[in-house]
């Protein structure tokens, strides 16, 4: 069979007519003249014409094959052989071979028994890289280096052997899509005409996320070989996943979760730290040992306690001396399972002396007077500034950027206005990772509020005001989500302690619809309107309070429940350290350097003391050093300035990716619908799927370009020929004249 690559240039075939139409254009007119002589040279004229004719048709039919073995062989023609034992299982080659290999050396690859899943997929890779022959080109993406920069197809196949055979476990999370992502990406930078793309797994299904319809949509799309799919006229590529069989593992337990009690976590005050453990398979672990470590100092140990396939939680308390940034981690020791990647994991938490809390009042005040004194009193009851929270109070008139600099969170008191340097300083406040909170009032313009702080949703604030409504009996909160960090003091039944509360008058809040799907209802009145709403902007978070922070709508502030809402809120806002601390293995380290540091005094060292490598650059348009990515899990360190501030970050696998359930075909199906898929577990099928591709094609295109050149050079015999035996007749017909 004969396969077209190149088939767009079939129309190159026309130009074969073209000596047919000259040959017509060219054709000699004669003119017929009586002369007596003329009858004696009519039998040798008639002999003559029979001779040339054929010469002439010989010489047409010579041009018209020159130009059609051309134009042929620009079409890229392949002689395809086979023996008719190809099938659904076998991927005929008919072509040169741009081949993609992505290999998955995610965490799941490390876990074993008496050695890491990630040997057999190197040689499963090993096994197809045996099947490529000399000219098909090979690109090698590996799950861990997800992030690094593209680099060009090789066509050294020992290199790329190598190059697998030196692969290790990571401790990254697995991402199919991602993969695929990138191998469709990487085809663009391919020549070759046959695209397959081979994925290498240890058959767990913890990478697939088959429930991320969206992204699988789009790369079935891509795969299919939709219109800008793939460059050029490369037909849709194979796709490959040679992944053994993987089984039920025997025993792992892993630490899934590490977190505090409090989101603003203060220096000499007692904290809980939950310790979450999670055991899978059939085998119960015995003798070990949960171990809490604060900047790698064991500080509390538990006997470890944890059904078959079950879950189970430790509550430790904790007092942190003094502020500073530090690395909390939980270790399982004497585990003995197969995964042990997962027997740790660390958070990082920075512990405050004081966070600094400005409030901006729309009618200024002492003590409890004013739009913000009760708000004030809950930040700080005994008014020496040695509280958690450090307070400024200031009118509008007072607001400068130099006071927004030095803030962590902002309080607005029913502001009557603002100019727009104040709406700018705020907006760039908040986007910089700053915390806002918005309380509301008798003195709120709702028009001068919609057009310049909220802007349709655009502005700092987190939607537009309707009319300020005072219904005919006083309302309550009645509902809140109790998950968030701001009512980490409450549970369900501390909506008791709302109760007695009575909103006479509040704003009505143009929610959006649909076009605010990240704004959060925190809390509710009991008619189910807002009271409550927060949505964040850029890096920060803004909070509106649809109610006033002081007496004049309600009497909230006087209710118990006011002091904790009021710190949670601050924490909430506050709270947040950036750029963050907690990472994924592949995430960079970042640090933005404030004016006063030197570069060159900064320095970073990864869990097992090696230097981190620092280079200039940016996080979210802020300059700052930033790390490679970082790969081990653990405590990194970066130390600053002389004297030497100590900034710990933390690197944590990701929950679900310690998941070591085999991968099922349903799991691929909802995956990949019906997009074709060949799946190979041994070495042994790897080898024979692709045999019938060896030494069965014939690319025709040289042949076709040496005929090409044959039939010139007998083209110029011929015309040689021609030229001589008309100059011959001419002579001959002048003699006999």
């Amino acid at each position: 069979m004969i396969e077209i690559l190149n088939l767009a240039l079939t129309g190159g075939m026309a130009a074969a007519a073209a000596p047919i139409i000259i040959h017509i254009a060219h054709r000699r007119k004669l003119q017929r003249v009586d002369w007596g002589a003329m009858r004696f040279l009519l039998e040798m004229l008639r002999q003559k014409r029979r001779s040339l004719t054929i010469e002439h048709l010989l010489l047409l039919l010579v041009r018209i094959l020159a130009l059609a073995c051309l134009a042929f062989a620009l079409t890229r023609p392949n002689l395809h052989l086979h023996g008719g034992l190809a099938g659904k299982d076998v991927i005929e080659r008919s072509g040169k071979t741009a081949a993609v290999l992505l290999i998955d050396d995610g965490l799941s690859s490390a876990a074993g028994r008496t050695g890491p899943a990630l040997d057999k997929v190197k040689a499963l890779a090993l096994a197809y890289l045996d099947t490529l022959k000399t000219g098909d080109e090979i690109s090698i993406i590996t799950q861990s280096r997800i992030g690094a920069a593209p680099a060009d197809p090789i066509f050294d196949l020992s290199a790329a052997r190598d190059q697998v055979a030196a692969l290790q476990p990571s401790a990254v999370a697995s991402d199919v899509p991602a993969l695929l992502e990138a191998a469709i990406s990487q085809l663009s930078r391919h020549l070759n005409p046959e695209a397959e793309v081979v994925l290498c797994s240890d058959g767990r299904g913890d990478g697939w996320h088959a429930e991320d319809r969206v992204r699988w949509e789009e790369l079935r799309r891509r795969l299919a070989g939709e219109p800008d799919a793939v460059q050029g006229s490369r037909k849709r590529p194979h796709l490959v996943l040679l992944a053994p069989e993987a089984h039920a593992v025997d025993c792992n337990v892993a630490v899934t979760g590490i977190q505090v009690d409090r989101t603003l976590i203060p220096a000499g005050r007692q904290i809980s730290v939950r310790v979450d453990i999670a055991h899978s398979g059939e085998r119960a672990v015995t003798g070990a040992l949960v171990r809490l470590l604060v900047n790698g100092r064991a500080v509390a140990e538990r006997a470890l306690d944890v059904q078959l396939g079950g879950k189970a939680e430790y509550a430790i308390p904790y007092t942190f001396p003094e502020p500073g940034s530090y690395v909390i981690e939980a270790v399982i020791e004497g585990a003995r399972d197969v995964l042990a990647l997962d027997d740790r994991r660390a958070i990082s938490v920075q512990v405050e002396a004081h966070l600094p809390v400005l409030l901006v009042e729309g009618r200024s005040g002492n003590g409890l007077g004013g739009s913000l004194g009760l708000v004030s009193a809950a930040l700080d009851p005994a008014a020496d500034g040695k509280d958690l929270f450090s307070v400024t109070r200031v009118p509008l008139a007072a607001l400068t950027d130099e006071l927004l600099s030095g803030a962590r969170v902002v309080v607005l008191g029913d502001l009557p206005a603002l100019d727009a340097a104040g709406v700018a300083a705020l907006e760039h406040f908040v986007v910089a990772g700053g915390g806002v909170l918005v309380g509301l009032g008798p003195d709120t313009n709702a028009e001068l509020v919609n057009r310049s702080w909220s802007r349709g949703g655009d502005g700092f604030l987190p939607c537009n005001l309707l009319a300020s409504v005072q219904p005919p009996t006083p309302l309550s909160p009645a509902t809140a989500i109790y998950s968030h960090p701001a009512l980490s003091a409450f549970t369900s039944k501390a909506a008791d302690a709302w109760k007695s509360a009575q909103v006479r008058r509040y704003f009505h809040l143009d929610l959006g619809g649909d076009k605010a799907p990240d704004l959060l209802h925190v809390i509710s009145l009991d008619n189910g309107d807002p009271l409550i709403i927060e949505r964040p902007r850029g890096l920060g978070k803004v909070a509106l309070v649809a109610t006033s922070l002081d007496q004049s709508w309600c009497d909230l502030p006087l209710r118990p429940a006011f002091v904790p809402l009021i710190r949670g809120l601050m924490a909430s806002l506050g709270g947040v350290v950036l750029p963050p601390r907690n990472l994924l293995p592949g995430n960079r380290l970042a640090w933005c350097p404030s004016g006063s540091v030197a570069e060159q005094n900064v320095s970073a060292e990864g869990p097992d003391g090696a230097a981190v490598a620092l280079t200039s650059g940016a996080w979210e348009g802020r300059h700052a050093l930033v790390s490679e990515p970082l790969l081990k899990p653990g405590t990194y360190q970066l130390r600053v300035g002389d004297p030497v501030s100590v900034i710990r970050y933390a690197v944590a696998i990701a929950p679900f990716a310690s998941t070591l359930e085999p991968l099922s075909a349903h799991e691929i199906t909802d995956a990949l619908h019906e997009l074709p898929l060949h799946r190979i577990e041994s070495e042994a099928r790897v080898k024979a799927t692709f045999s019938l591709s060896e030494n069965n094609n014939v690319e025709l295109a040289r042949w076709l370009v040496l005929a090409c050149l044959g039939l010139l050079f007998f083209e110029t015999i011929l015309v040689r020929r021609q030229a001589a035996g008309e100059r011959g007749a001419s002579r001959e017909a002048g003699m006999a004249a």
